[in-house]
């Protein structure tokens, strides 16, 4: 299901207050590499640093004022946690925000430290978020789920329309998935304001859910995720995110958590901008050729997020 242009355009006007636009930047070193125009569309430069705020922020806002002061809950790997604590913050409501067992130490900190309630639940995100979504219903507070729900899917395509104001013209956008809100979002605003524009998903091996669906032609779920980059951990897709990218992206690749890690030391060396593995996956793709990049044309590759450790990265070195 695509969201509707309006949908992208009122998240747009409900997020201005709050967001401001997060640049982006034409890398020279992999336009030189490619012989295309790489632009970087740095939304690590968010007050979360991750776009996961935008959807979170969206959906809190557009909540009814009397279900807003409920209080809202989520489950994360930490990204959307730490959105969805921002956006409550914001409009001065409580959250709370279950995570998976096996989450990062680091992550866990982060959301700690925010004050809000974190609570460890399941061996893995997808049992965290079913058990958070009985609870809200219990209780009736709202679920931010953090990707199957439309005003999140038109918050996240607010990183197109944004690009597009930066960047007129732009042939390719390389995103990487997780459950799929961000690249159905970006589909979304593709298909409204830039029909031309071809959209690429990128996953790295352990976390490629929707890879294989896609590759089925029906929705997978893993065993378990296996990948490093543990922000794009949902063990599967949901039917709306399948059908988006099933239908509209060009193509879904995976690549290895070393060539994601490779790829996050060259954007460190070459642009000085450390990001996640589930970030510079995207970047990977490129260098390994498991997208196309045709000479002269405009790529923009989203850089989502950058909650990530030098301890972590540095294990992660080869």
């Amino acid at each position: 299901m695509l969201i509707r242009a309006n949908d992208i355009q009122q998240a747009a006007e409900r997020l201005r207050p709050y967001l401001a636009p997060t640049p982006t930047i034409r890398s020279d070193y992999y336009s030189r590499m490619t012989g295309a125009n790489v632009y970087l569309k740095l939304d690590i430069f968010q007050p979360t640093h991750s776009f996961k705020v935008r959807g979170a922020l969206n959906t809190i806002l557009a909540l009814p004022d009397e279900q807003r002061q409920k209080g809202v809950i989520t489950a994360s790997q930490g990204n959307h946690g730490l959105g969805v604590i921002y956006a409550a913050k914001q409009v001065g409501i409580k959250a709370a925000v279950y995570l998976g067992k096996g989450t990062p130490e680091n992550r866990v900190k982060a959301l700690e430290a925010t004050g809000a309630e974190v609570v460890l639940h399941g061996d893995s995100w997808d049992e965290a978020n079913q058990y958070a979504m009985q609870l809200a219903a219990s209780e009736g507070k709202a679920y931010i789920h953090p990707f199957n729900n439309s005003n999140v899917m038109a918050g996240q395509g607010t990183v197109f329309t944004e690009l597009l104001a930066q960047v007129p013209h732009i042939d390719a956008v390389i995103v990487s998935i997780g459950g799929g809100g961000l690249i159905s979002g970006v589909i979304s605003a593709v298909q409204a304001f830039s029909p031309t524009t071809e959209v690429y998903g990128v996953e790295t091996i352990g976390t490629d859910s929707m890879y294989q669906s896609v590759e089925a032609g029906h929705i997978v779920e893993l065993p378990a995720i296996t990948s490093i980059a543990m922000s794009l951990g949902a063990r599967r897709t949901e039917p709306s995110q399948f059908e988006n990218v099933h239908e509209y992206a060009k193509a879904v690749v995976t690549v290895t958590d070393d060539a994601a890690v490779r790829s996050l030391l060259t954007l460190l060396d070459e642009e000085k901008l450390l990001v996640e593995p589930a970030a510079s996956c995207t970047l990977a793709a490129i260098t390994e050729g498991k997208i196309p990049v045709k000479a002269g044309s405009n790529v923009a590759v989203v850089i989502c997020g950058a909650n990530v450790t030098l301890d972590s990265v540095l294990g992660w070195r080869k």
